[in-house]
């Protein structure tokens, strides 16, 4: 099964040059802290946290955090007791990047426990942050032709939950309320570049056995089989599933003509990211997607953690849109009044009842399921007479109060 999204899609800061101030795009790896120019998109006007001092975010350059009312998942009032454990289905993560080190779910008895022994019996050894399932390994790391690439999986992870408030870098939705499980399925060598079944199997069983709650993809494949149907089934689907999750999937947007798997499952529990651009428009190239609970999120423009010494790269593209949707439902089910919902309570009240319901809207799309737009993922539910965000407090008019 080939993998789809940003192995095949991936633009490089080169192609993006129409898109970036030529000043702005030689400053790396401090750009992030830099005023960027991204077509209509960046800088920022204002932003809706003064209180945050990532650079990036104080810069203007986190359009999309504001974009969705990130910054309303923040609260030092609020601050989760328990986030959510994100697992993110990749090519590794550089695990001690500046962003994520501090961010990483950990398996406590594996941490605390004796090294080369499987100390919660769980048949994985020393699996502190993770598992490797292409070089069957508790290192997360990108390894082979991996580490000398951009790691997708780093930048996902970033995009998911991004440390906030230590003075560097980026802020994610999921900053506070989202701890990510890193799972390496793919590599970038010749014989690890295709899904394999089997191999995926296993790290949905692990990471649902280990309490991930929700499950992101930013990666899609055309080709399945029916033990890795019935695997999604269990999670996804199955009433009263004890290893239910939420599986937040990749609609890719590179013209073709399915939105492959998992995405293309219409299981009950899986949340389709619909990348969105300049203008609140669908990206033209979207594949069509089952009906269900489809939620628009920002795509274009997104800076994301790297490898050093580029600490920081410019992407874009529908991967961006699956990560930042999870590590956001991430931050709002972590909040108090939502923390001790079910998966299947979350995404009835919450996801279906309140988030697809909301007034904000993308443009209308080109072609079905997408002729009269899709709503657009926001966190403007948590907002209260004491914290809000301007686009949440002008719905109507959200294009004015973003650039």
């Amino acid at each position: 099964m080939e993998l789809g999204g940003y192995y095949k899609s991936r633009l490089c800061l080169a192609l993006l040059s129409g898109w970036l101030a030529p000043a702005a795009a030689q400053q790396a790896p401090g750009f992030p802290c830099q005023p960027v120019t991204c077509s209509t998109l960046l800088p920022a006007t204002s932003v809706a946290d003064p209180g945050t001092n990532d650079c990036a975010y104080r810069a203007g350059n986190l359009w999309w955090v504001d974009y969705v009312a990130g910054s309303l998942a923040w609260s030092a009032r609020d601050k989760p007791a328990r986030p959510v454990t994100v697992a993110v289905f990749d090519d590794g993560a550089w695990i001690d990047h500046e962003d994520l080190r501090n961010q990483l779910w950990t398996n406590e008895a594996e941490a605390h426990g004796k090294e080369g022994v499987d100390d919660d019996g769980n048949g994985y050894v020393d699996d502190v942050h993770g598992w490797d399932f292409v070089d069957n390994s508790p290192d997360v790391a990108p390894k082979g032709a991996c580490r000398e690439r951009v790691s997708h999986g780093t930048l996902m992870a970033s995009l998911v939950a991004a440390e906030r408030n230590n003075h560097v870098g980026i802020a994610a939705p999921g900053s506070d309320g989202a701890r990510v499980m890193i799972l390496r399925i793919v590599g970038c060598d010749a014989d690890a570049t295709r899904v394999d079944p089997a191999r995926l199997i296993r790290a949905l069983e692990y990471a649902t056995h280990m309490g991930a709650r929700i499950l992101s993809f930013s990666a899609h494949w055309s080709v399945t089989t029916p033990e890795l149907d019935a695997a999604f089934r269990e999670i996804a689907d199955r009433p009263d599933s004890p290893v239910a999750a939420i599986v937040v999937a990749s609609v890719p947007n590179k013209g073709e003509p399915a939105a492959g798997y998992p995405a293309a499952y219409d299981f009950r529990r899986i949340v389709r990211a619909i990348p969105i651009g300049n203008d609140d428009e669908i990206s033209p190239g979207t594949s069509p997607a089952p009906a269900g609970l489809n939620l628009g999120a920002p795509s274009a423009c997104v800076i994301g953690a790297g490898r050093p010494p580029a600490q920081y790269r410019l992407e874009q593209g529908s991967s961006n849109s699956t990560a930042i949707l999870a590590g956001l439902l991430a931050g709002i089910w972590s909040s108090p009044r939502y923390d001790k919902l079910s998966p299947d309570e979350f995404l009835a009240g919450v996801v279906e009842g309140r988030m697809s319901k909301t007034a904000r809207h993308s443009k209308p799309g080109s072609r079905p399921p997408y002729l009269e737009g899709v709503p657009l993922a926001d966190a403007c539910l948590l907002a209260t007479e004491r914290r809000s965000a301007s686009v949440c407090r002008q719905p109507e008019a959200h294009r004015e109060a973003r650039p």
